[in-house]
């Protein structure tokens, strides 16, 4: 005799009943699932289950006592008595647990057992759920409190809290924070054939759906930078759906390799109602061509350009129609020679300009900019109010001289800079005299890199930039042992004590990293100990950031770096050593008992110096395995 064929079942309702819970079975809301239809109506089949006052399913409908609820919403056969189940957090029913009101809601969305019922617990600050706390009531909360605390919760954990919370099920109908990753979509260890195709799918369906009900957005980030073959149709739809709505930000990252750049649709941009509420646009490698009925971005907050193909005259149209603008990053954006930030941007505080190879020039006269970071070659910058740059960080990763750039040009740059961050490769003229005084400077930080040709720099020569800081408070060198000259110590050859020309009456604390035996850089370590009488600490590591402290073997760099010791060379690791030896004898004698002294050198346990790397290192990881 042939079994009955399957039918499926409408879940039963969470209600109270004096004081017992009832279990509601809802299914995971998809993220292109269309709201439910609260209005319609239950077929003859499903209105025989009913629902006992102990939570079970009874009743005359077919095999629900022996069902559970799938992802659907729907009562499958072949499961365990649903009493004994629970709610996982992909909306599925797990067997072998306790009844749902002797359980709890953890901060996964799943069902704890051993806990009082829901009713007197609240989900605390790290998600989970704790006893003896007070009641936690949803309904009494304000619909726009459930919907902003739903919309600081991931994509998926927003879906699965709708699964047991009727409060967060209709927010989540209005769920306006839309973040279209791989990872966010559970997709991000799909990449079988095909998987580029399904990841479009998926991100057309939830666009679909949002238009459909007429769903706003105010968060959009589309991450599409490994969808080579990405249709532009698609995106300007996805985009016109998004700005439709009233978006506020916006965030678009397409690939880098795609052969066919995508033009950003600037006709969507054209309504003022639109463009007066977008406060953040970031987008990544297209081609964006402002023209002169553009709306104006009166909100318009951050602006984040990188690899955009956008003309001098765009930018700058751009940046005239978004005064309110308090961030701009321009990063990777070849076709800028001269950047002109215009004095309407009162409320600017941070610029950062990026790899802009063509570009020759930046004239700021925004009076009101606290930040500024350049990386590039050194050109020419023109500052029209420099009295509010307090921040300045300027970098090159090509050989540019960017300390003796400096020393020239920061005093009628950012004369009242107190923060000065610089990234030098293949410094080869060694730091003059700076004309004028940095009087309000406290914090200075200094990188050297190698560049790959025989080094010329004696480090000592950085002595004028602290000369000519006399509030300096914080020093921090990283210098590459290729990037300075290194002309060894011999044993003999003691530098004497005596007075130095300048005191550094407020410099307080000095780290330098990657200390090695030079002269001229022990010479420089003497120079601060001996004209800074406030000195609180002094650190010298000869490791690049991955040292122990000398003579201390109790600790092994391999408990902070995921089971293994950071890879040194053998030379590294002798010169490293030859550090150590040099500190101790031109160095630790000469530091006052007050000043916190520190040399950090290789683990010993690690980088023996006595094997190869590759044996140092599963040597510790055998050991410590062991």
């Amino acid at each position: 005799m042939s079994s009955p064929p399957k039918r499926r079942r409408r879940a039963p309702r969470t209600m109270e009943t004096q004081g017992a819970v009832r279990t509601t079975h809802q299914s995971l809301p998809e993220l292109d699932a269309y709201p439910a239809n609260n209005g319609s109506m239950a077929s003859s089949a499903e209105t025989n289950a009913q629902t006992c006052g102990d939570g079970n399913i009874c009743g005359d409908a077919p095999k629900t006592r022996d069902g559970s609820i799938c992802g659907d919403g729907n009562i499958c056969e072949g499961a365990l008595n649903t009493r004994d189940c629970i709610i996982c957090g992909d909306g599925n029913i797990c067997e072998g647990t306790l009844k749902t009101r002797d359980g709890i809601i953890c901060g996964d969305g799943n069902i704890c057992e051993g806990a009082p019922k829901t009713r007197d617990v609240v989900i605390c600050g790290d998600g989970n759920t704790c006893e003896g706390a007070l009641n936690l009531e949803l309904e009494k909360l304000p619909e726009d409190t459930i919907r902003h605390i739903h919309s600081l919760i991931p994509v998926q954990d927003a879906a699965r809290v709708a699964c047991v919370s009727r409060q967060f099920l209709r927010s989540w109908r209005c769920y306006s924070k839309l973040i279209l990753t791989k990872k966010a979509l559970g997709l991000s260890d799909d990449n079988s054939e095909g998987s580029e195709i399904r990841y479009i799918s998926k991100i057309d369906k939830i666009f679909n759906t949002y238009s459909c009900n007429g769903m706003k957005i105010k968060t959009l980030r589309i991450d599409l930078h490994l969808c080579e073959s990405v249709s532009a149709s698609y995106i300007d739809r996805w985009l016109h759906i998004a700005v439709k709505s009233g978006i506020n930000e916006l965030s678009l990252s397409l690939p880098y390799s795609r052969k066919k750049k995508y033009y950003f649709p600037y006709l969507i941009l054209f309504d003022e109602t639109a463009t007066s509420l977008l406060q953040s646009l970031y987008l990544v490698e297209c081609i964006f061509e402002p023209i002169e009925t553009l709306g104006i971005f009166r909100k318009l907050k951050s602006l984040d350009l990188f690899f955009v193909h956008i003309t001098e005259k765009g930018l700058q149209l751009l940046l005239s129609k978004s005064s309110g603008l308090e961030r701009v990053q321009i990063d990777s954006c070849t076709e800028i020679i001269c950047l002109k930030i215009p004095c309407t941007l009162q409320k600017l505080k941070l610029l950062i300009v990026k790899a802009c190879e063509k570009i020759q020039v930046v004239e700021i006269s925004a009076p009101n900019l606290s930040t500024f970071d350049y990386n590039g070659v050194p050109l020419e910058i023109c500052i029209r109010d420099p009295s509010q740059l307090k921040h300045v960080y300027l970098s090159s990763y090509m050989p540019s001289r960017i300390l003796s750039y400096v020393s020239a040009k920061l005093p009628s740059i950012a004369r009242n800079v107190e923060r000065l961050t610089l990234l030098s490769r293949g410094e080869n003229v060694n730091t003059p005299m700076l004309p004028h005084k940095l009087l309000h400077l406290k914090s200075l930080e200094i990188k050297l890199h190698r560049s790959g040709e025989s080094p010329i720099y004696d480090i000592f020569s950085v002595v004028s930039f602290l000369d000519a800081s006399p509030a300096l408070e914080s020093f921090i060198l990283h210098a590459e042992r290729d990037a300075i000259i290194h002309d060894c110590v011999a044993w003999d050859d003691l530098y004497p004590r005596g007075e130095s020309a300048y005191k550094h009456n407020c410099l307080r604390r000095v780290k330098i990293t990657g200390f090695h035996s030079a002269k001229s850089l022990i010479k420089f370590v003497i120079h601060i100990l001996e004209s800074a009488p406030s000195l609180e600490s002094l650190m010298l590591d000869t490791t690049h950031g991955y040292g122990q402290k000398a003579g201390d073997a109790s600790k092994c760099t391999a408990s902070k770096r995921r089971g293994k010791c950071s890879f040194m060379s053998v030379r590294d690791i002798k010169d490293a050593n030859s550090a150590v030896e040099a500190a101790g004898r031109y160095i630790s004698g000469r530091v006052p008992s007050a000043v916190e002294y520190e040399v950090l050198e290789p683990c010993r346990r690690c980088h023996t110096g006595s094997q190869t790397v590759d044996e140092g290192w599963w040597a510790c990881l055998k050991q410590r395995s062991g």
